[in-house]
Formats: C-alpha cells, structure tokens, sequence
C-alpha cells in the first residue's frame, strides 16, 4: 500500500456538521471556506503552505464519530493504495482532537449528476461514463471496491477529466478479506496490526452504499 503521511494537530472537536471557520489550520492546512458536504463529512477548500497549492480537506462530521473516524481512515487507505488518472488522488491524512481528516486533490468542477442535467450528446456521457469506469478498474485491480459509486461520487473538472471519489465505504478484496465472520458494527483500532479496509464496519445483513445504485 502507498504510504500516507499523516499529522497530529491539538484542538478542540469539530462543531456542528464539522464547520470551521476560514484561516483555521488543519494540520498544515490553511481551511479557505466549506465545499460541500456528504453523509459523513464536509469538505473545505484549503491551502497547502509548504507546496503553496490548493487542497480540499475532508473532515469528518462530530455526531459521526463512532464509526466516521475509521471510514475516514479506510477511505484514506483506499485512495492511496490507487494512483491514476481518474481517481481523486490524496495527499496526507491526521487527526484534530478527535476528528480525522484527510487533504486531497481539489477537484474545480461539478459532480456528474449536477454534469449530466446540461443536455449532452451521447459521445460526451460515454467518455465520461468509460472514464469513471476505467477509474473503478483501477481500484478494482489494486483490491479495492468502493461499494458506493454514484453520479455524486463522480467529479468532471473544467478540462473534463473525470474523478472517482467518496471511498468511504471501500473494503479490501483481499486474502481472508471475504472469510471474515460477522461482527457488529464496531471500528477496531487502526495500527499498525490492522488496516482500515479490512475492518468490517456494517452490520451482517445490511446494505451498504446508496440502494438506488
């Protein structure tokens, strides 16, 4: 797996859906204003000093802490473990207080959902959709299945490139990975000893992901 560096920043915990205010640091990171939001995290803007360029920060939101921290970390490990063109790439991932982050690459774009609601030719919607797709396989190649791909998990830039993201509920696909007895939906600690892709954080039975998709 891709090492993933990682910094240990003092502060108090995230407030209401994790919003901090512009100029607050996480880790190295200088936060420039909120992005967006999802299920479990929301993602600012922010500047990178020491390589002086733009990055987004994912932080997790508090009232998901239980398990948030440890699909935060997964998703992390799943990034870093895939390099290509059409996944988002990451950069770093640390903890404030309690909450775990992770600094990315700022993708300036929009989501293919929001992409797709301009009237496309057909060839435009299948580059975007091979794209995606070519994106998947990477991951799948490296053992990686993300388990929630949708339109809001895509993002088109303005050159068009097509980016993979959200792997916050990726599992590893590998050897014992499957054989894994039902456990409840509990994190264990991620060390050393353990990876977060292969801790199992849904319960036995459940449906992961979004149903629709």
């Amino acid at each position: 797996m891709a090492a993933v560096g990682s910094a240990i920043d003092g502060g108090a915990d995230l407030g209401d859906e994790g919003a901090l205010a512009p100029g607050t640091r996480v880790g190295r990171y200088v936060l420039l204003g909120q992005v967006g939001t999802g299920n479990m995290g929301v993602v600012h803007a922010a500047h990178d000093p020491d390589l002086d360029r733009k990055v987004a920060v994912k932080l997790i939101r508090a009232r998901e802490e239980a398990s948030g921290g440890a699909r935060l970390l997964r998703e992390a490990q799943a990034l870093a473990r895939v390099s290509h063109p059409n996944i988002v790439a990451v950069f770093d991932v640390g903890v404030r207080g309690h909450q775990v982050w992770i600094a990315m690459e700022f993708v300036a774009g929009l989501t293919l959902r929001d992409w797709a609601a301009t009237p496309r030719v057909r060839a435009e919607l299948l580059r975007a959709l091979t794209e995606a797709g070519r994106g998947v396989a990477a991951a799948h190649a490296a053992g990686v299945v993300h388990r929630d791909l949708k339109p809001d998990n895509v993002m088109i830039d303005g050159e068009r490139r097509v980016r993979v993201m959200d792997f916050g509920l990726a599992h590893g696909r590998g050897a014992g990975a499957e054989a894994a007895p039902p456990a409840p939906a509990v994190a264990a600690p991620v060390g050393r000893e353990a990876s977060a892709l292969s801790a199992r954080l849904t319960l036995f039975g459940s449906l992961p992901g979004t149903p629709a998709y």
